[in-house]
């Protein structure tokens, strides 16, 4: 195996790391590759790939990984959704190092985004008093759309990267503060359309491409109706879209817990005080309680932010003020007509989603774009990601955007990710999440006491 091989392997063991740094000295893995090299192979990337190669490439991976990770075993007696996940990663990897799918590693962002922001951003601002910032590199035009409220640190590795060619537009939000995060006031679905709307004039820009996070996609399905002939594509990230009348609602267990919190602050809004310091106070994830549990303890270890980030992903929770504010606009924006506005929607549109996210629920924006939208809707599912892909994941993410973005063309299914179209009565585009049914991983308290565990 060559160099980028094992970059990426890296990559997958950080992904780890990054949200748990004691998840590799403290929990066992199983190295055992029995069985799967012939499940794999069969994979339709796979197929040029002379014999031999996959199990090789199994057991070249595992011995790497092992070598860092404490507990490593080489049988289990009970499903390892943890190995599976390194086994399709190890997999995506030869395939990259061999030439056959271009995933590449990446190092990480040693700086700030404040530093990232000042050496390689203009500041502007629009005649309407709109502030902005534009990359100063880049040939494609890329309007980036954050989830309200959080701050710009988790995108750092997407902000600073010099491998992409995008010229990222970054907007300044009215009502929130780029850096710090959090709503200082409320802005409705249609302000916040229109001020992005005036960034785009102001730049004269013909064609442009959407990237929008979390809630950050309502807002730029408004955009892309209001702007059909302007916006080329969207890229919708873990798009939260709670509340579509005429969709069964399925709620994220984020969302199932915080629900009662903004309907308790909408009708009392000095409880916020309470709440916000509940969340602030948050206890750190305990582990024991998986300990004998390795799929629960995957499934909460893959929903999980990277460890610095932790504090951002609630930003807009833990101050009094933004967290009424907060109650306000997600009673707003579950009062604008998104049914209405799916069915509008002519933009090409890729929606990536995490196996494991537990912010937004992947279900229910399924179901709504199946049923309401007319035009073509590509659905990617990473697994073993939940909702934080541009930055946990941010090799594929990247990929993924140069595939959909760039080269114009729906991404290829991979041992780690599916694509479906979800405009495609016949549904799979391809069956790269279905190798071998042997390899796939099967899937009381107050609100205020679940609200207060570990959000990210």
């Amino acid at each position: 195996m060559n160099s980028t091989f094992y970059s990426l392997v890296d990559n997958t063991i950080a992904e780890v790391s990054r949200r748990e740094p004691t998840y590799t000295s403290v929990f066992p893995i199983t190295v055992s590759h029995e069985g799967m090299a012939s499940a794999y192979e069969r994979h339709s990337l796979c197929n040029e790939l002379p014999p031999g190669v996959v199990e090789q490439a199994l057991i070249e991976g595992l011995a790497y990984i092992s070598k860092g990770w404490t507990k490593a075993k080489q049988a289990s007696t009970g499903a390892d959704p943890i190995a599976q996940f390194l086994c399709d990663c190890i997999i995506d990897a030869l395939c990259a190092d061999r030439g056959l799918l271009a995933l590449k590693p990446h190092n990480g962002c040693s700086r700030s985004a404040v530093e990232v922001l000042a050496e390689e951003y203009s500041e502007r601002r629009t005649p309407e008093g709109v502030g902005y910032y534009v990359r100063n590199r880049g040939a494609h035009p890329l309007l980036l759309i954050n989830a309200t409220g959080t701050p710009i640190a988790i995108w750092k590795q997407f902000l600073a990267d010099p491998a992409h060619d995008f010229r990222v537009i970054l907007p300044q939000r009215r009502g929130s503060d780029l850096l710090t995060g959090g709503l200082q006031r409320h802005v409705d679905i249609k302000t916040d359309s229109t001020d992005l709307a005036s960034i785009l004039d102001a730049e004269g820009l013909e064609q442009v491409d959407i990237l929008a996070w979390c809630n950050g996609a309502r807002v730029a399905i408004d955009l892309a109706n209001a702007r059909a002939d302007q916006i080329s594509s969207m890229v919708l990230l873990g798009p939260m879209l709670k509340g579509i009348q005429g969709v069964t609602p399925s709620p994220s267990n984020f969302e199932r817990d915080l629900q009662p919190l903004l309907d308790a602050v909408s009708k009392d809004p000095s409880l916020a005080s309470f709440f916000s310091k509940e969340i602030v106070r948050r206890p750190l994830t305990d582990w024991g309680r998986w300990i004998n549990a390795p799929i629960g303890r995957a499934q909460a270890l893959f929903a999980l932010a990277a460890k610095d980030h932790a504090d951002a992903t609630v930003a807009m929770l833990t101050d009094p003020q933004s967290f009424i504010n907060i109650a306000r606009r997600v009673a707003s924006d579950e009062s604008y007509p998104m049914g209405q506005a799916l069915g509008k929607l002519q933009t090409r549109t890729m929606v990536i989603q995490g196996s494991d996210d537990n912010i937004v629920s992947n279900e229910l924006v399924s179901s709504a774009m199946k049923q309401m939208c007319h035009n073509s809707i590509t659905k990617v599912v990473l697994k073993g990601s939940g909702h934080y892909i541009h930055d946990l994941q941010y090799h594929y993410f990247r990929w993924l955007l140069a595939e959909f973005l760039e080269k114009r063309q729906s991404p290829q299914g991979t041992a780690r990710i599916s694509v479906e179209d979800l405009a495609s009565p016949n549904g799979w585009k391809n069956v790269s999440s279905r190798m071998d049914e042997k390899l796939r991983i099967p899937a009381g308290e107050a609100a205020i006491s679940r609200m207060v565990k570990p959000l990210a």
